[in-house]
This record gives structure tokens, sequence and C-alpha cells, in this order.
């Protein structure tokens, strides 16, 4: 069975005292519409579940494919960003320099704000992990965040960093997921469903 790693649209960039959890930007939804579309029309193989993490911007992009392929969306807590709680949302858009971003992630750090990537990644795994447990053919579609992405393929591929991809909003990656707990990356960043 396959499991499709979707990040979410573009969402607005925000400050909230109460933590930053933004709606999409009305280019993040033709991103979710066109993604959605793609789905239903089995781009990506049969869609027969769908989950997302309960954060505004992958819920409402799960919501435009849970219509188009008429599911039900189950969320999971394990699968919110890093930055969940956070009073900022677009720490990543001050980096002028990708590398020290990607550096910064890596040592635990975003902007102001830290995180304890030992923690995010087993949090991840587990709740990705369990997905695929409880699936049996197809495919799952899991609508999450560039950081959750960037956690789950560390740990099928076993880098020493985390993070080393940038997620376009609303691309694909698919992991093989078979008996036994063999994993396999079949694809990272499929952005077709946006040309």
């Amino acid at each position: 069975m396959e499991l499709l790693l979707i990040r979410h649209a573009q969402p607005f960039r925000l400050t909230d005292p109460n933590g930053a959890d933004p709606n999409l930007t009305p280019e993040g939804e033709e991103q979710a519409r066109r993604l959605a579309a793609a789905l239903a029309d089995g781009r990506y193989g049969k869609v027969d579940r769908l989950v997302s993490s309960p954060m505004r911007r992958a819920a409402q992009t799960a919501g435009f494919a849970r219509e188009a392929l008429s599911l039900d969306v189950a969320t999971d807590q394990r699968l919110v960003e890093l930055d969940h709680g956070w009073t900022t949302y677009g720490a990543v858009h001050a980096y002028t320099d990708r590398s020290l971003l990607l550096k910064d992630m890596n040592g635990g750090r975003l902007g102001e704000n830290t995180f304890d990537p030992d923690l995010f990644r087993e949090r991840v795994v587990a709740g990705i992990e369990e997905v695929a447990a409880s699936a049996d053919v197809g495919a799952v579609a899991i609508v999450c965040h560039g950081g959750v992405i960037n956690a789950y393929l560390s740990h099928v591929i076993g880098t020493a960093s985390m993070f080393f991809v940038e997620p376009y909003y609303t691309s694909v990656t698919r992991v093989l997921a078979l008996e036994g707990g063999h994993r396999q990356v079949l694809s990272i960043n499929e952005i077709d469903h946006l040309r």
C-alpha cells in the first residue's frame, strides 16, 4: 500500500498571541482544488483513506480532497507541525539562506523558536506508522506539513539530518509501505497537478 504524504496548500502568514493557525490564501485554495481533482482522477492511485493534521491549513486542504473523493477525514494530533502553538506562522520565509534554514531546523531552531527534533520525529513516525498498520491496500492520503514529511522521510531512509527537503505546497511524496515494516520512498515533491 502507498502512503501519500501531502503538504498543505499555501496559508496566510500571521501572528496570533493565542497560537498562529492560519487559513489558506485564495492561491492556497486553488492549489487544494487542483490537488483534490488529481486525487479524484486517480493520478496517485485509488485513495481509500484520508487522514489529516488538525491544524487549519492541513484540515482545509484535506476538506477539498474529502469533497472530491467522498471520503471521511480522520485527524491525528501526532501529525501537527513543529510550530504548533507558536505565536507566529511563516518564520521560514525570513530566511534568505536556505542552507542556514536547514541547519537551524536540524539544530532544533526556527527563527526565535526552539523544538526538540528527536521528540518531534518520534511523534510523527508513531502517527504515520499507525496509519500504515491500519490500512490494507490502495493508498492513504495524509495531509500534513513540510516538517512532518521531512521527519518521516528521514526515518525511512535513515539520514543523519532530519530536514533536507523543502516540500512544495500540495506536493505529494509517495512511500510504499509493505508488511514487516519495509518502507520504500517512491517519489518526493510531485507537483504535476499544479501545472
